[in-house]
């Protein structure tokens, strides 16, 4: 009897341990979340399934200028815009469903600053509650980087349809200017200076020279071999048009390119590139390009080196015009990529350019 009342004993005292060092990790769990909590750089809020708050950190009442009893008095819809308050119950009612949720919104300050926000939401357990626990970042800088970029492309757009009409009314203008009038000949049978037989050999030398000239134009608008056969063989057929000039030198590789599906990136990695190789013959005097192309499962690698005189990129990128930076980078953008130039006064140039591509595309 003894023996059982000791073990017992034992096993009560082994159960209060474990009880009271449980106790302890979830105390210390706890503290942690609540320090993460308050100090995050992130805006913090704590909801009931109505949008309630019950709890906010300190940089959510920093960016929405309230103190916390005030927005614990509050709800998320109190917070939105006019445009967005309307979509809260549904957010909420996604949440549920898939248990997390990432939105854009705008927030409302007290003042009436409207601020875009990106918010990541999730389900937890906080107080044997369900509740939404939702992190809000600033998208200010991203919107207004995504404006630029659009800008830039309406603004590319442009520049093309410019060159597209300089060179309809320039190169393909005279030539069919020069094709009516031995039209009109022809029409008024008056062979005066020349005889008919000169006249349709013209018309027919001149019907090849229009035919020749548009395609000219429409491959400068979209090369038939980039829509045929793709980046690396259009890349090929480009360096070896410039090598064959004599301005410029172009050692190509092309490693492992086994991308297939022609889509809009090829289109803007193409159009990048000729603009690094415009910019190095134009400004780098340099005597040699190094270009590499390469792609694994999910990421296209396009690598340019040349060994100019080389330029500060800092200052340049600041330029609105230096050089056309901005313009590739904001191209690169527009296709998920990342543009990445080092160079220094003297030393070259190198750009590194990565996209990661969606399944379909790879």
């Amino acid at each position: 009897m003894e023996a059982l009342n000791s073990d017992i004993k034992n096993t009560t005292e082994h159960l209060l341990e474990k009880l009271a060092s449980t106790e302890e990790a979830l105390i210390s769990s706890e503290k942690k979340f609540k320090f993460l909590f308050d100090y995050s750089s992130d805006e913090i809020f704590l909801a009931d399934l109505h949008g309630r708050f019950i709890e906010v950190n300190k940089r959510a009442c920093e960016s929405l200028e309230y103190s916390r009893d005030e927005l614990l008095k509050m709800r998320f819809s109190d917070i939105k815009t006019p445009r967005f308050r309307q979509q809260v119950a549904a957010n909420i009612q996604k949440i549920q469903e898939l248990g997390k949720f990432t939105y854009e919104t705008e927030h409302l300050t007290k003042s009436g600053t409207l601020v875009p926000i990106e918010m990541k939401s999730r389900m937890i357990n906080y107080n044997n509650q369900v509740a939404i626990i939702s992190v809000a970042r600033n998208i200010e800088k991203r919107k207004a980087t995504e404006r630029r970029m659009l800008s830039i492309i309406l603004e590319t757009e442009q520049k093309e349809r410019k060159r597209f009409a300089a060179d309809l009314h320039d190169e393909l203008g005279p030539i069919l200017s020069a094709l009516k009038l031995y039209t009109d000949l022809l029409k008024k049978d008056e062979f005066k200076k020349t005889s008919k037989v000169e006249v349709l050999k013209n018309v027919d030398e001149l019907t090849d020279m229009a035919i020749r000239t548009a395609k000219q134009i429409s491959a400068k608008i979209t090369p038939n071999v980039l829509h045929d056969f793709g980046l690396a063989a259009a890349i090929q057929e480009f360096c070896k048009y410039i090598t064959e000039t004599g301005v410029i030198n172009i050692n190509l590789k092309v490693e492992k390119y086994a991308i297939k599906t022609r889509s809009i990136v090829e289109t803007v990695l193409y159009q990048s590139l000729k603009e690094l190789i415009n910019n190095t013959i134009k400004h780098a005097a340099a005597e040699n390009i190094t270009i590499e192309l390469k792609s694994t499962n999910n990421q296209i690698v396009l690598y340019y080196r040349d060994d100019g005189i080389g330029f500060d990129v800092k200052s340049n990128l600041e330029l609105s015009h230096g050089l056309g930076l901005n313009n590739i980078v904001n191209k690169v953008q527009t296709i998920k990529g990342n543009c990445d130039f080092m160079s220094t006064t003297g030393d070259g140039l190198i750009v590194v350019i990565t996209v990661k591509l969606d399944k379909e595309e790879s």
